[in-house]
């Protein structure tokens, strides 16, 4: 399995079947940006970034205390479980953790070609990321069905990329996820007539960790049965 960490506001990636795609000049990490050649480093300004190579960042992992505090807005988020050998994501790229920095970013000059050449120099980071245990799946190896919403505080355009519904395994349920989000997942996979196992997340009493339970209510119900057992009106 593959799992996207996202906060609450980003349901709609559930509710439109649309995930970002990201320029390496939007994340977090300033070395993202930097290329080594020798004693020299070379930056990548986002002007020049724009028509530059664009990927989704993916884990292996979807109980990382940290992930989910730094990724899921500190637990009030979800995470979406997709298939590894979905063709959607089998193309998805290993990151690299290091503790030194190499030439070309770990690139091989003699094995590359222009196609590879920047797929492969964004795939070393730094050892202290390797938590993440992370997976990058770029915009080149899937069908592209973008649209444009925007652009982001570093003027990057802002790219979703739809996704294939039977890609989807499972989602996962912040602990401190609330009503509304949970409310508003139910009704992006109903709407779009996914049915998929929901667990929430609840900590393990012996040690500093997370354990999941299914929901069993998303496989029983519509949303609109739920509000109907609680009480409330639409």
């Amino acid at each position: 399995m593959l799992y996207k960490y996202l906060p609450p506001e980003r349901a709609d990636v559930l509710q439109a079947m649309r995930i970002r795609f990201t320029s390496v000049v939007s994340l977090n990490d300033p070395f993202e940006c930097l290329l080594k050649v020798g004693e020299n480093d070379y930056q990548l300004s986002p002007k020049d970034a724009v028509n530059s190579v664009n990927f989704v960042s993916l884990s292996r992992n979807h109980k990382n205390l940290l992930m989910w505090a730094h990724y899921a807005d500190c637990h009030k988020g979800f995470v979406v479980a997709f298939h590894r050998n979905h063709s959607f994501f089998r193309n998805s790229n290993s990151v690299r953790y290091r503790r030194l920095r190499s030439d070309l970013n770990g690139a091989s000059p003699n094995s590359l070609t222009l196609e590879n050449a920047t797929k492969s120099i964004t795939l070393e980071k730094a050892v202290d990321w390797a938590y993440e245990e992370e997976e990058r799946l770029f915009l080149e190896d899937v069908p592209e069905d973008l649209v444009s919403v925007g652009t982001d505080h570093w003027q990057q355009p802002i790219l979703l990329n739809s996704l294939p519904k039977d890609s989807l395994a499972a989602v996962y349920l912040g602990l401190r996820a609330s009503d509304e989000l949970v409310d508003r997942i139910k009704r992006a996979l109903f709407e779009n007539g996914i049915r998929i196992p929901v667990y929430r997340a609840k900590t393990n009493l012996g040690e500093f960790s997370l354990t999941f339970d299914e929901v069993k209510e998303f496989a029983d119900q519509t949303p609109e049965e739920s509000r109907l057992q609680k009480g409330t009106s639409c």
